[in-house]
């Protein structure tokens, strides 16, 4: 059957070579089968969602009134406009035209099902279209498909254009550029920038600054554009006192002698750690204005590459900001004016753990600021994500949302018809981390719920709020695209996903389960998956795949047709589970998306891990189906989760027998200081011992591999190390592999899969 499968990303033999080897053999698992070494590489990530179609259209608005999308069919890759003030659609693009273009221009065979092409725009007109390519930027005539080229520097294609189109912004070494899209000219915005006191872009600490230079990627611009493309907000960011840490490249590839690189990195409770001070830069008269307010101390919202701090009003003659104390206990709003530089401070809210703007991690923040002045403010107050109202000076006027169930993002405020409109989930029943679309006026009245369908919608809104594309799905149910006005009506179906070729293999969805956690009372969400041989009259060892958290959830929700992190774990555990065990992801307390009461279980409290949950859910899972074998439980997870199952192993060696900890960040005392000081508390003091699994290293009595990159410039190797120093002096015996020049992102490599379930197939 597997050759039934026509788009491999994988060689077959690649993965089958690679699992083949003797050393997976022993006396208590049965030898690999040609059909488990077969079906483990169909299941790798790109494998199995190469062979889902219509799943993924990626809808792109150009007008209000229209947008594109792209449809994966079996041989071909279908390019729809369509128009929603007229009801129709049309094929824009032939692909067999521009893949012969590609391939004519690249030397090599592109096919049209499988195009490569990234960051495509269709023009207004829809006559050309733009995209790049393995790097280089195309614009091709779609009347008669010619290619043309656009040479641009690589610092440039990272760049931020601005709301008009006419320039780009971007970092060029300690400085920020304009690029003329007009002249195709640079010019510089700053000039006194130096290596560790820079413009517009984050600090080495949340960077990894060392993949950016052997990777020869530059860093995407940490800035804002005012809506009339005449300013920009950003930062100039200060690390010049910040302690450094050093990565050495025994592997360099290019001569004999290792290469050492050095950057800066704050840990949590350093005296120093990066400071950003908020700047306005005038683009037609040059000038550089501070804003009047202290520097911003490196935080988890910088923890992502789009600048979340700093917004405009539609006049362009106000910008707002978030100031956030270390540890995060303290949130303010700030409005500055961009021309004086006076910063006024308008509300601000405290608690006594971190206070979120959003539940979505390094996300949009959910505060709107109305033309009235009133404004939206996010907050989980009385233990559920809400929104409120205030005025402009930062009285409440009333609570918008309220009830057992958490706001996820605002989407969009209609202020003419008095609509805000944003997402939720657990205000439905079932399945707590569906998301649905949302309406409720400003002040708390007329909620509505847009979205119908017990499922997980993912939702993007026309530019002038008339009606909106809905991808509703879950783990189980393949993903169905449609239109709707904005009162819900079904407007047009745009596509439903195929999976009916991975099912002719005999693989079916993973099973969704609900379990009780360790308090008796709350439940707990996973998924299991089973080998597409499944014989319930066996025995199969589990293992438990693992990420604690605290800021998101590992078991994937909406159906996994993409390449999304979520998306790979669930092929992962697939690909897992073909060599012959039950593999299960669940999200214990402390984890993302639930009440605050849930969310803080992991507060102070990381080594926990949501383990205890964990347990109870397997044992509980073995007394509902009598083919798990509860005497062999493995866990495996990689970065936040190789710290889990290395807490796991060293804290409930009764119960787990077999471990794979990759990446993990094994003791955030030596994590970023944005993260430890925000889960762990600030002040940094003893309380931090509870997390350092080198203090457990005696009480191992199992099979452990430690897994590492040496390049790893986000989780540094030197926390795997010292966990493996502590073991060795407890005379406890352990594996470890160091990956050589590979940094954070191993964990699809195929050779780091081989290694990790070889592991599990000797020792399970």
């Amino acid at each position: 059957m597997a050759s039934e499968l026509k788009h491999l990303l994988i060689p077959l033999l690649l993965i089958t070579a690679l699992l083949a080897t003797p050393v997976f053999a022993k006396d208590t698992h049965n030898p690999l089968t040609e059909h488990e070494k077969t079906m483990a590489e169909i299941f790798y990530p790109g494998n199995a969602v190469s062979n889902i179609y219509h799943a993924n259209l990626n809808p792109q608005w150009i007008r209000p009134d229209a947008f594109w999308y792209t449809d994966n069919c079996r041989d071909t890759t279908m390019f729809i406009l369509v128009n929603t003030s007229q009801g129709t659609r049309k094929k824009i693009i032939d692909a067999d035209r521009l893949s012969n273009a590609l391939s004519s221009s690249t030397g090599k065979q592109i096919s049209p099902s499988h195009m490569p092409i990234q960051n495509m725009e269709i023009s207004d007109d829809e006559k050309t279209v733009q995209f790049s390519l393995h790097g280089t930027i195309y614009s091709c005539d779609l009347a008669s498909y010619t290619l043309t080229k656009i040479p641009l520097p690589d610092e440039v294609k990272a760049g931020i254009p601005s709301p008009d189109n006419s320039w780009i912004a971007y970092v060029n070494d300690s400085n920020l550029w304009l690029y003329s899209k007009n002249t195709g000219k640079s010019s510089p915005l700053t000039t006194d920038g130096t290596q560790d006191y820079f413009y517009g872009k984050r600090s080495d600490t949340v960077r990894y600054p060392v993949s950016e230079s052997r990777l020869n990627t530059p860093p995407v611009p940490y800035l804002s554009w005012s809506s009339d493309s005449s300013k920009i907000a950003t930062f100039k960011v200060d690390q010049r006192n910040v302690s450094t840490l050093s990565l050495l490249q025994d592997a360099p590839g290019t001569g004999m002698r290792p290469v050492s690189y050095s950057y800066k990195y704050a840990f949590p409770g350093d005296p120093h750690v990066p400071g950003y001070e908020p700047v306005i830069i005038d683009l037609s008269s040059g000038t550089i204005t501070p804003l009047k307010y202290r520097s911003q101390p490196e935080v988890s919202l910088m923890d992502n590459e789009k600048n979340v701090l700093q917004w405009w009003d539609e006049t362009g003659n106000t910008t707002y900001s978030l100031f956030v104390e270390r540890g995060e206990k303290t949130l303010r709003l700030l409005a500055a004016d961009p021309y004086t530089g006076m910063v006024r401070e308008i509300m601000n809210e405290t608690g006594p753990s971190y206070i979120e703007s959003t539940l979505e991690y390094g996300g949009d923040p959910n505060i709107r600021i109305l033309s009235d002045g009133d404004i939206i403010w996010f907050s989980e107050r009385d233990g559920w994500g809400h929104l409120y109202r205030y005025d402009s000076n930062g009285s409440l006027k009333n609570q918008v949302t309220k009830g057992p169930w958490v706001v996820r993002s605002i989407l969009a405020v209609d202020e003419k018809n008095g609509h805000i409109y944003f997402t939720a989930s657990g205000r439905e029943g079932g399945n707590p981390y569906y998301q649905y679309l949302y309406r409720v006026q400003p002040d708390g009245n007329d909620l509505r719920l847009l979205t119908p369908g017990q499922a997980d919608h993912a939702i993007s809104l026309s530019p002038d709020l008339t009606c909106f594309i809905d991808a509703y799905s879950s783990a189980d149910l393949p993903t169905t695209t449609v239109l709707r006005s904005m009162d819900g009506t079904l407007l047009m179906h745009l596509a439903r996903a195929d999976d009916s070729d991975l099912k002719r293999t005999g693989w079916s969805p993973a099973e969704r389960f609900t379990v009780t956690a360790r308090d008796g009372k709350t439940d707990i969400y996973g998924l299991m998956f089973r080998p597409t041989n499944f014989d319930r009259t066996k025995k199969y060892p589990v293992i438990d795949v693992v990420y604690p958290g605290p800021y998101n959830i590992i078991t994937e929700t909406s159906y996994p047709a993409s390449l999304t992190w979520s998306s790979k774990i669930y092929w992962t555990c697939q690909m897992i589970s073909e060599l012959g065990y039950i593999v299960v992801t669940m999200d214990g307390l402390g984890t993302a998306y639930r009440s605050r009461e849930f969310h803080d279980a992991s507060y102070q409290n990381l080594a926990d891990c949501g383990l205890p949950d964990h347990i109870t859910g397997i044992k509980q899972l073995a007394a509902r189906y009598p083919y798990i074998d509860i005497s062999r439980v493995g866990i495996y997870g990689k970065s936040a989760g190789g710290f889990m199952a290395a807490q796991a192993m060293l804290t409930y060696p009764e119960f787990f027998k077999t471990g794979v900890a990759a990446s993990g960040n094994h003791d955030c005392r030596l994590y970023g200081s944005f993260w430890g000081e925000k889960y762990e508390g600030y002040p940094v003091t003893d309380r931090y011992l509870e997390q350092v699994t080198a203090l457990k290293a005696l009480n191992l009595t199992g099979d452990l591999f430690l897994i590492t990159g040496d390049m790893d410039d986000n989780v540094h190797p030197s926390m795997t190390m010292q966990l493996a120093d502590a073991l060795e002096k407890a005379g406890k015996k352990y594996d470890l592999m160091v990956f050589t020049n590979k940094n954070h992102d191993l964990n699809y490599d195929p050779y780091y899969l081989k290694t990790m379930m070889r592991f599990f197939l000797t020792n399970l």
